[in-house]
């Protein structure tokens, strides 16, 4: 970086993290500051949000206002010059640079350095993984050099308990203070001492699992994990460490989730943002019971976009939120999933790696033939509905019909049933079929509505069939070629 590079960013970033004082005035700063940057389009949709939101007094800008208020200066400006700037900025136009010659680069990546676990979670995606083994630490060290390099600077880590491996995180996320890190652990390890060492480093947030309540989260994770957790929020809370929870709903506990009272009490406990997981049916005999039916589903997302417009925190349905993200970002589209052994996967729900990130660089493994193939089907879908976005649960023939093409090897015994077994496909398949039958009429008439983000004859739209548009012009050059 030149030296007037460098005085350009620290410029912006002082800039912007002096906006977040949780003054509405100083916000509106950061709102005219940020038009002035080429950025990706998810981010100018942020901004734009975030101005309306000022304007009009709602929920998101008093999120940012509360943000503002709950950080120290330092940390807040750690995550001004990692998340924002590098990431959001810089990044962006490194992962172009990259992104050519058939090459494509995701915006984050997912790192389960262990799959190894204190706890049992009833149903828990990652629970047939083989704990044998952890990513050494020479691994995921030269994993997260080429990710920089290559324009990366959100990493997401997760497992099993990643914090049974806090040695090593801590030096990691140490070194790379640049970046910043997204962890999903349970909360028990997040004791006093871990919650000042964290914010000291300034660079990571904790997303802390919940079920609901003291019985819902004791019932699904072991008797006292609550009352554990309830005790790392305080810890966090205290030292002006980013976090918030991560919720699996299920059809069981989709009342209790979704109720006002569950996030003012969660809010009040200092969560910043909450992030919604439906339950998937993976992994050996998967409990189909638990899967929220298409009906409950829909309600939950209904309900979760009405307490984001009311409430001061970030909240986000990863399944029912597919417009907002632009659908599904598997396949290394956006993200990708690098596991203890070092197999990568599309995504943290689909067990299926046809590459081993040992031996491997990055750019290599995000541009395997299988997850270019998975690239080239998104959206998925001819309509290109990003309400029914996922490849295993709304449009399973997708997953199936790779894995088998690729003859992609399954990540742990019994994650081929769903994609093989004749009485989860049925499940699935009619699933999915009931699913489309509530949300294509929805959106239909987004589409066609020019005042809509998606309306079919604009950019957005149109992006979303890129990857099937180029691989059309790369197959059309290469018969050129031949002829030639």
């Amino acid at each position: 970086m030149s030296i007037k590079e460098a005085l350009a960013k620290r410029f912006i970033v002082n800039k912007i993290s002096n906006s977040l004082t949780g003054k509405k005035e100083d916000l509106q700063k950061l709102v005219s500051l940020s038009k002035n940057f080429e950025v990706e389009e998810s981010f100018k949709n942020f901004i734009k949000n975030l101005d309306k939101s000022l304007e009009e007094d709602k929920a998101f800008a008093r999120l940012f206002l509360r943000i503002g208020r709950a950080m120290s200066p330092s940390y807040r400006k750690k995550i001004v010059r990692n998340l924002i700037y590098n990431e959001y900025i810089s990044g962006v136009r490194r992962r172009r640079e990259f992104s050519r010659d058939g090459n494509w680069v995701p915006s984050l990546i997912v790192i389960s350095p262990t799959m190894r676990c204190n706890l049992r979670c009833t149903g828990c995606y990652a629970g047939l993984y083989n704990k044998q083994s952890d990513l050494p630490e020479s691994e995921v060290d030269r994993i997260l050099g080429e990710a920089r390099d290559l324009g990366i600077y959100f990493v997401v880590i997760s497992g099993g308990e990643p914090y049974l491996r806090k040695d090593m995180l801590l030096r990691l996320f140490k070194k790379y203070n640049d970046m910043f890190f997204l962890t999903y652990t349970n909360g028990t390890f997040l004791d006093a001492e871990m919650a000042k060492k964290l914010a000291k480093l300034g660079n990571v947030a904790a997303a802390i699992s919940v079920e609901g309540y003291e019985e819902e989260t004791d019932n699904r994770r072991g008797n006292g994990v609550y009352a554990k957790i309830m005790q790392a929020m305080d810890n966090l809370k205290r030292e002006g460490v980013l976090f918030g929870i991560s919720v699996t709903y299920t059809r069981y506990n989709i009342d209790i989730v979704t109720q006002d009272r569950f996030i003012e009490y969660y809010m009040n406990k200092g969560a910043i943002f909450g992030w919604y997981f439906m339950f998937m049916p993976v992994g050996k005999d998967p409990i189909l019971d638990l899967v929220p039916t298409p009906e409950q589903r829909v309600y939950t997302g209904k309900r979760v976009a009405a307490l984001r417009d009311k409430y001061p925190m970030f909240l986000a349905d990863f399944w029912n939120d597919g417009p907002a993200a632009g659908g599904c970002l598997a396949g290394g589209r956006q993200y990708l999933h690098i596991l203890n052994s070092g197999n990568v996967e599309p995504c943290v729900f689909a067990h299926f790696a046809s590459d081993n990130i040992k031996g491997k660089s990055l750019l290599e493994v995000a541009n395997s033939p299988f997850f270019k193939a998975i690239r080239r089907r998104f959206p998925y879908n001819e309509n290109g509905n990003l309400k029914r976005p996922c490849m295993i649960i709304d449009n399973p023939e997708v997953l199936r019909d790779l894995v088998d093409e690729y003859g992609v090897a399954p990540g742990h015994d019994h994650s081929e049933s769903i994609v093989h077994d004749p009485e989860v496909i049925e499940w699935v398949d009619n699933y999915s079929r009931d699913f489309k039958e509530l949300v294509d009429p929805v959106w239909e008439k987004q589409i066609n509505d020019p005042d809509n983000r998606w309306y079919r004859e604009g950019i957005e739209y149109k992006n979303l069939f890129r990857f099937r548009k180029e691989n059309v012009k790369s197959e059309e050059k290469k018969k050129e070629e031949a002829l030639t």
